[in-house]
């Protein structure tokens, strides 16, 4: 397998078998969730459950067209680069993204601390947004196209406090099995922030992973039926605010939101008829 493609391949995704396609996905899929520095060929034949002969070949494939690389030393696979321009060309596009990026900027500034903008994809949630403060201590350790269990940060936190108890229930069910694999998870933790955040109408996240190091706020994005389509979220060292600025920074992401709202959805709506 080689460790790279270059320049004068021929192969391009149109290329790839129309079999092939599904499996490709899962296994880009496996390694977005995966850990930062990659993935080994045993943990996504684990992941997917796929055969180690069709893992290993899709592989092969997918590094031929640039969406995957493996690092020669360490043999572990990664999203490639011609993938990442990709993400980072869809998430520049994203209505999203473009409206929410001066208010969520200034909401960074205003707070000293990073905020991050996510969007729901299935059990998962998928980071759009990272937009920096001006402190020195950035806390926080996301990126923009990081990929996850939903309801592992703060953003996940304050979408599930605007959603129906009984679909976030149903999340849950089904995403414990890989909350349960995240090292450090507290599942005792995760119940109490979550049953906190549902209380609050925000997210407040903490105590959800055994470093206790880092907690954080989040707060819905809604459509006009108070549907939450996104989320915004901080994190910063436990401890860090006392009791006024935890609502100060709580009422600072609300505001956010609705700011975010507005732009998105009441400026479509039309004026009533008078």
């Amino acid at each position: 397998m080689s460790n790279g493609h270059s320049s004068s391949r021929t192969v391009h995704a149109s290329d790839l078998p129309a079999g092939s396609l599904n499996r490709a996905v899962t296994l880009l899929e496996a390694i977005a969730q995966g850990p930062q520095e990659g993935c080994e060929l045993s943990d996504l034949v684990a992941r997917t459950s796929l055969p180690r002969p069709t893992v290993y070949r899709v592989l092969e494939m997918l590094m031929t067209v640039g969406w995957v690389s493996r690092d020669p030393e360490t043999r572990r696979f990664n999203l490639g680069a011609d993938l990442a321009a990709l993400g980072f060309s869809a998430i520049s596009r994203h209505p999203l993204e473009r409206t929410a990026a001066t208010t969520l900027s200034a909401l960074a500034e205003k707070l000293s601390q990073v905020v991050y903008l996510s969007v729901r994809s299935g059990l998962d949630f998928v980071c759009v947004g990272r937009y920096e403060g001006p402190s020195q201590i950035q806390v926080g350790r996301g990126w923009a196209g990081m990929r996850g269990p939903f309801g592992m940060t703060p953003a996940c936190m304050g979408m599930f406090a605007r959603m129906n108890p009984d679909e976030v229930r149903d999340i849950i069910k089904l995403s414990m099995p890989r909350y349960r694999r995240i090292d450090g998870f507290d599942e005792k933790g995760f119940r109490k922030s979550l049953a906190d955040s549902m209380d609050a109408g925000y997210g407040i996240y903490g105590n959800i992973v055994l470093d206790r190091s880092t907690s954080g706020m989040g707060a819905a994005i809604c459509d006009p039926s108070g549907h939450p389509v996104a989320g915004i979220g901080t994190t910063f060292i436990t401890g860090w605010l006392d009791d006024a600025q935890l609502k100060q920074c709580a009422k600072a992401l609300m505001t956010a939101a609705t700011d975010i709202k507005h732009r998105m959805f009441l400026a479509e709506l039309p004026s009533p008829k008078r």
